[in-house]
Formats: C-alpha cells, sequence, structure tokens
C-alpha cells in the first residue's frame, strides 16, 4: 500500500499505513498506539503484546467511494493479573464494526431516506442500516413525552398510493401520528383514545367532512378552523374557472391581450410589478367581468371606508382591493359555517376602520 500522511482521515489517534483504491471502494490500514495500562487491572508497563489481526471497520466514504479501515488489533498479556486482553479502540463502535462519525450519520440518514439507498451509499448491510435505526427510534421513544396539543392539526398526506390522516401539533410544531387511513371512523377512534382531549381548544383541518364529523362528535369543545392554504386555494380555483369562462367567449385577437393572466392574476399584490398593474388595469377596462370584486367598493359604504382607510394609510390601491377580497372571502365563509346572514358590518367595524388609519 502507499504511505500516506497520518491525519488524511481525519482521525488523530491512529496512524495510516497505507491505501489502496479501487473503482467504487477506498482501503486504509491503520494502527492504534499501544494501551498506557492494563483494562483489566490499571498496572502500567507489565504486559507484552501477543499476537494481531487486520480487522476491516467501515468509515464515511471519501469522493463517493465508500471506505474500509484494517484497523491492526492486537491482543496483550498482563503479567500482574496474568489475564489477556484486546483494548478498545477509540472512535469506534465495536458493535457494528464501523467508525463513530459512520454510526451518527447513519442514524441520521436514515429517517431520511430508504435503508435500501444508506446501505449502497456506506456499504453496509440493508439489516445493519434497519439495525441502528431501531436502536435509535427506540431511544428516542423512551424519551418522547406525549402531549394532548392545544392546537390540534389534522390532514391528510398521500403515502404509498393511499391517502392517510395526519396529525400535528401546531404550536410546537410536531407530528402527533400518521394513520393508517383517513376515514371517518379511524380518526374518530383515534380522537377518541386521546389522552386529555378537553384540553384541544382549535383544531385546524382541511374542508373533507368526515374529518368535521368526527371532531364534532369527540370534540365538542374545540372551535373547527379551516386552513387559510384550502380557503386560498379555493378562491384561486374560482378565479381560474371564471378566467377560463371568458377566455372561451373571446375572439382570438381578444384572447391574445390576456396572455400571461393567469401567472399575474395568480400573484400577491405586493409582488405585482408596475408593468403588470397596468397590464390588470388594461384587463379590467376590457373585460367588465373581471371587476366583480371590485363593485363591492361601489355599493357598500362599509367596503369603501375601509378601503379608503387602506389607502390613506400608504396602501396601494391594488393591496387595498385585495384586502377587501379577503375580507368577503372570510365573512362568506362565516356565513356559510354559522348559517347565517351576510352582514358587512360586522367584518368592518368602526374601531377596524379606525385602526387602518
Amino acid at each position: 500500500m502507499t504511505e500516506l500522511p497520518d491525519n488524511i482521515l481525519h482521525l488523530p489517534q491512529y496512524q495510516v499505513l497505507g491505501c489502496k483504491s479501487t473503482d467504487d471502494e477506498m482501503h486504509f490500514q491503520v494502527d492504534v498506539p499501544d494501551p498506557i495500562a492494563c483494562e483489566e487491572c490499571g498496572v502500567q508497563g507489565e504486559f507484552v503484546r501477543f499476537g494481531k489481526r487486520d480487522v476491516p471497520y467501515r468509515d464515511l466514504p471519501i469522493h463517493g467511494k465508500r471506505v474500509t479501515l484494517w484497523v491492526v488489533r492486537r491482543r496483550y498479556t498482563c503479567r500482574a493479573c496474568k489475564t489477556t486482553f484486546r483494548p478498545q479502540l477509540p472512535e469506534m463502535v465495536d458493535g457494528f464494526r464501523m467508525t463513530l462519525r459512520l454510526h451518527e450519520y447513519v442514524e441520521k440518514e436514515s429517517f431520511n431516506h430508504p435503508y435500501t439507498f444508506v446501505a449502497a451509499q456506506t456499504g453496509l448491510d440493508e439489516k445493519t442500516v434497519r439495525d441502528i435505526f431501531n436502536a435509535r427510534a427506540e431511544f428516542l421513544g423512551r424519551w418522547h413525552r406525549f402531549e394532548t396539543p392545544r392546537i390540534l392539526g389534522i390532514d391528510e398526506l398521500y403515502l404509498n398510493k393511499r391517502y392517510r390522516c395526519i396529525l400535528t401539533n401546531i404550536e410546537e410544531r410536531t407530528l402527533l401520528d400518521l394513520l393508517a387511513t383517513r376515514r371517518q371512523d379511524v380518526v374518530t377512534n383515534y380522537l377518541m383514545k386521546l389522552k386529555d382531549r378537553q384540553k384541544v381548544e382549535i383544531v385546524s383541518m382541511d374542508m373533507w367532512n368526515p374529518y368535521r364529523a368526527a371532531v364534532k362528535a369527540v370534540l365538542p369543545q374545540a372551535r373547527i378552523v379551516v386552513d387559510k392554504f384550502h380557503v386560498v386555494r379555493m378562491a384561486n380555483d374560482a378565479l381560474e374557472r371564471v378566467r377560463k369562462g371568458l377566455r372561451k367567449e373571446l375572439k382570438p385577437s381578444q384572447s391574445r391581450t390576456l396572455k400571461g393572466d393567469r401567472k399575474i392574476l395568480l400573484k400577491r399584490a405586493h409582488e405585482v410589478s408596475d408593468r403588470e398593474r397596468l397590464i390588470m388595469e388594461t384587463w379590467t377596462g376590457a373585460f367588465p367581468q373581471l371587476l366583480a370584486a371590485l363593485s363591492a367598493l361601489q355599493h357598500d359604504p362599509n367596503v369603501k371606508a375601509f378601503h379608503d382607510a387602506l389607502v390613506a394609510r400608504g396602501k396601494k390601491k391594488i393591496q387595498a382591493v385585495c384586502a377587501v377580497m379577503r375580507k368577503y372571502l372570510t365573512g362568506i365563509w362565516a356565513c356559510l359555517q354559522s348559517n347565517t346572514h351576510f352582514d358587512s358590518s360586522k367584518l368592518f367595524s368602526e374601531i377596524h376602520k379606525q385602526a387602518c388609519v
């Protein structure tokens, strides 16, 4: 093997004796200094070498190549206590025949990637990766203390060709559990077994009816809040339907006028450039259908007062219009939830309008 500097592996307690490289692997022969004292009786200077052999230990990959350290492991005989011992290796995990840093790397990566991927990357057996993961998961499980969240999040995750219910603690931003399915009976059964479920004050979810029914049945004290992501997505979908319906009615020459309309319409108000704002004003002038969201400014005094207060505070007109749209959307959804008549005065109170100034 070729002689190399001692610190090439960044293992200062080992001496690199040589190296051999292949297309996908690197092999290093390393030696470790003699121990200071007998590990059995602690007497210094009363032991002699008693055989050796090269033992392979896996290490972190280098330049995409898997690394094997061939450690010269020696046995020693102590003349004081008449015992034979093999000293512990620094920075090594003997149970898995790998370096400590590789063991820590596998612990982390096995939570983020499949076992086979980590095994192929490091040169380990898949079962070894699985055993490291299981040991780490068991350790974390012993220290985990479950607490019923004040704000519970319920959503779904599409995994392995199936929708699964995922429950989270929104305040702590932690995952509580992942259920096998999102069926109402499964969610209800889980919530029934929830410890101190009366502590749940708010449940954030999408508009999936089984979730709503399960929460109402098991957590009647909790206020149900629809995740704003889903509300905004429905609003964008509605806008998209109006846009597509409008384009179908246009001639080719008129349709070209709305080139790039979807990208601009879906932008947030503060992200719209001056050029794009001018294009939007041209659209609303040419196509009255796009002015539906602005009609409330002309007919509802509460809306107009709120809008003017925002403009007086320095907001751009398009930002004020978007604020009105969000307010209306929130109010309409609240009315649908509570089966009450729409009243814009509840959305734009005097205190609210004065706060905008």
